[in-house]
C-alpha cells in the first residue's frame, strides 16, 4: 500500500457531489466527482483556467464494477467529452476519479506524457488485480528517464494511499518482480507460449489436459505462501499430477511432480498430514520452491523466462 506517512486528507462531498482528497506530504489531489458538467467546471475552476494534465478513471458500478482507464493534457475537453458523448464500453459511467497535482500546464509534473503514460499503465493493472472489469483499450508502459522514474515511482505510492482510503482498491502493486498479474492476462500469455487451456476459473483450470491449480500465494517472511489443504489440491500434490499456476511476476508454471518431490525428500509424511505449506520466493536473479529447510531453484518454469 501507500506510504502512510504520506498522510492523508479528505473532505465530504459538497453540494454538487464533488469529494476531494489529497496526500498531506505528497503532491498528488484526487478529485471524486460524479458524472455532470457542473461538477467538472467546479473542479476545473479549482485547479487553473489553463489546460489541466492528469489522469483519470471512470466507474461504472452497475451492475458489476467496471472502469475506463485514461490520461490527459487537457482533463477539462476530455472528461467534457466522456460526460456528453460517452465512448459505448463505458457509456453508462457514473463518478470520475480525477489525480493532478493541483498545477495547470507547464507548471505540473503531469506536463510530460510519459509520466501520464506510465500511470495510466499502474492504473490499469492496479484496478485490474482488484478485479474490476477494466475496458480501457491497450496501454504502453514508456522508456522512462530517471527523473520521471522517481516522479512515477513518488506518484504511485501517493495513487496506492488515496484509492485504499477511499476503498477502491485492497490489493496492491509494488512494483517489484513478485507483482500479482491478472488472470485474464494469464490466460492470454498461457495461449501464447502455445498452451492449450481447457478450463479456466479463479482457483483451478485445466491446462494442457492437466488439472492446475491457481494460487496468488499470501506474503510471509519466507516468500509467498500457497497451502495444500482438502480432498481436491491436496490430493493433487500427493499424485504429483497437473501443474501450480502462480500469477505472480513473470508468471509460475509448476510442474507439482516438483513440489511432491522436495516435499516428500524433505519429509517423508508430510502428505499424510491435512495440510502442507510451501512457499515461493522471488529473488532478483532466480525464483525457489522453499519447504521447511529445503529449497529448489524453479526459475525455469516461467512463462517468461
Amino acid at each position: 500500500m501507500g506510504r502512510e506517512d504520506l498522510g492523508y486528507w479528505s473532505i465530504p462531498a459538497n453540494g454538487l457531489g464533488i469529494v476531494r482528497a489529497r496526500t498531506l506530504l505528497g503532491n498528488l489531489r484526487l478529485w471524486d466527482f460524479p458524472r455532470s458538467e457542473a461538477a467538472l467546471a467546479q473542479v476545473i475552476q479549482e485547479i487553473s483556467q489553463a489546460p489541466i494534465p492528469g489522469v483519470y478513471v471512470l466507474i461504472d458500478e452497475r451492475p458489476n464494477k467496471r472502469v475506463y482507464i485514461g490520461q490527459t493534457e487537457n482533463a477539462f475537453s476530455r472528461l467534457a467529452t466522456h460526460i456528453k458523448t460517452p465512448e459505448s464500453k463505458i457509456k453508462n459511467w457514473q463518478r470520475a476519479l480525477l489525480f493532478n497535482d493541483g498545477r495547470s500546464s507547464p507548471q505540473s509534473d503531469l506536463t510530460e506524457e510519459n509520466v501520464r503514460l506510465a500511470l495510466e499503465d499502474y492504473l490499469v493493472r492496479l484496478f485490474k488485480i482488484n478485479r474490476y472489469d477494466v475496458v480501457t483499450s491497450a496501454t504502453r508502459a514508456p522508456i522512462l528517464s530517471p527523473q520521471q522514474t522517481v516522479l512515477v515511482n513518488a506518484f504511485q505510492e501517493e495513487i496506492n494511499l488515496l484509492l485504499s482510503n477511499k476503498e477502491k482498491v485492497s490489493r496492491f502493486l509494488s512494483g517489484q518482480a513478485d507483482d500479482e498479474v491478472y488472470l485474464d492476462d494469464v490466460k492470454k500469455l498461457l495461449i501464447q507460449k502455445g498452451h492449450t487451456v481447457q478450463e479456466w476459473g479463479t482457483l483451478y483450470a485445466i491446462i494442457d489436459d492437466q488439472p492446475t491449480i491457481i494460487r496468488p500465494g499470501s506474503k510471509k517472511e519466507k516468500g509467498w505462501q500457497v497451502t495444500f489443504r482438502g480432498s481436491k489440491s491436496l490430493a493433487q500434490l500427493k499424485s504429483g499430477s497437473g501443474f501450480l499456476l502462480m500469477p505472480r511476476g513473470k508468471v509460475v508454471f509448476l510442474p507439482l511432480h516438483e513440489v511432491n518431490s522436495l516435499v516428500t525428500a524433505t519429509d517423508s509424511h508430510a502428505l499424510d498430514r491435512d495440510t502442507v505449506d510451501i512457499f515461493i520466493r522471488f529473488e532478483e536473479e532466480r525464483i525457489l520452491l522453499i519447504y521447511k529447510q529445503s529449497q529448489k531453484d524453479i526459475t525455469l518454469y516461467t512463462l517468461e523466462p
